[in-house]
């Protein structure tokens, strides 16, 4: 299992983009947030998505070069297209939108289609609590990327998901909850495939309904299918997310007949000075964090962590150590290389 220093690992991607016939500056800004996510511990959604990249862009479902585009727009609502390009590229530029329209009037929503696979949500909440602006945001597949059971099916009808929700803090780094509405994520079950790793009881379904923990059940074929977490409480959020993330974007909720993966999404940028003058805002979250963390611990624990907490160790443990990449996705990442001419050493 090879393992690489962030720097490198940007580099590998760069160069394999690149080759693919990405734009420098473009296969800068997606190799990045993959190696970011793999930073923060979630491998699933790292670099082992770089051959699903690549192919993705041979098909014709991600489209580099492309921006976002404006198609409707008020004060504090932006509705855009991306015309299929990198969701990272597109995610960004779509931010930046809302995030402007927070500094200027207090709230910015806005509502994107056509945009490809975005990467890790909690990237974009997360960049703008930096900035001091609080996130609300939604993400569904565009129509496709069913991947979860309705509570009470077993049969793909829905995705993952996911929603991300982003908090600055007067001290300390943001607040991040980034989760998606299955039991677990797809990208996740790829990567225990990968490792040889059982998956959590209670995560997912092989074909014929029936409870599994081996990844290679879910993955198929036969296909087989995620849980909702929590039974019907995440099945009935998941239902929702898809509803605010796709009828209200225009790319659309999960439906038959549509199979092409991109990402819908709406997000709510809040300037919280505009609802709270002072520094109200900052103690109370302060308060908060104080207060749970000052819980008796329970067996087992040695001590509470609050969201976005587990990334933040996660990222300080491997920018020292370096990224382990397991040897199944490294293969994977030299295949895709390859086809473009691109020779890579699993040494630094």
């Amino acid at each position: 299992m090879p393992k690489f220093s962030p720097h490198r690992l940007i580099a590998i991607a760069e160069e394999i983009f690149t080759a693919a016939g990405v734009e420098e500056g473009e296969a800068g800004i997606v190799s990045e947030h993959l190696v970011l996510a793999n930073l923060a511990g979630h491998d699933s959604h790292g670099v082992l998505r770089i051959p699903e990249y690549v192919e993705w862009m041979e098909a014709g479902d991600v489209v580099p070069g492309q921006h976002v585009s404006i198609i409707h727009e008020t004060p504090v609502v932006a509705v855009m297209e991306g015309g299929w390009g990198f969701g990272q590229v597109i995610g960004l530029e779509a931010f930046e939108v809302a995030m402007e329209k927070a500094r200027e009037n207090g709230v910015g929503i806005i509502a994107v289609s056509q945009c490809g696979h975005i990467g890790r949500v909690g990237h974009y909440p997360y960049l703008a609590a930096e900035q001091g602006l609080v996130t609300v945001m939604f993400v569904n597949t565009h129509g496709g990327g069913k991947l979860a059971a309705p509570w009470g099916g077993r049969g793909r009808r829905l995705s993952a998901n996911p929603i991300s929700v982003g908090i600055p803090r007067e001290d300390g780094e943001p607040l991040v909850l980034d989760m998606a509405t299955s039991a677990i994520a797809d990208g996740k079950l790829k990567d225990m495939h990968n490792r040889g790793v059982p998956a959590p009881a209670g995560c997912i379904v092989d074909a014929d309904g029936n409870p599994t923990t081996d990844p290679a059940a879910y993955i198929g074929p036969p296909e087989g299918a995620l849980l909702p977490f929590g039974g019907h409480k995440g099945f009935g959020l998941s239902f929702v997310i898809d509803i605010l993330a796709g009828a209200l974007s225009g790319a659309g909720c999960s439906r038959e007949g549509v199979n092409r993966i991109g990402n819908g999404f709406l997000a709510v940028v809040i300037q919280p000075e505009q609802l709270r003058a002072g520094d109200g805002f900052y103690a109370d979250v302060a308060g908060l964090v104080q207060h749970v963390k000052g819980s008796e611990l329970a067996a087992g624990f040695d001590e509470i962590l609050v969201p976005g907490e587990p990334e933040i160790r996660t990222r300080q443990q491997r920018m020292r150590e370096g990224i382990a990449i397991d040897d199944t996705a490294w293969g994977k990442i030299c295949a895709a290389a390859e086809r473009y001419g691109v020779r890579l050493i699993a040494s630094e």
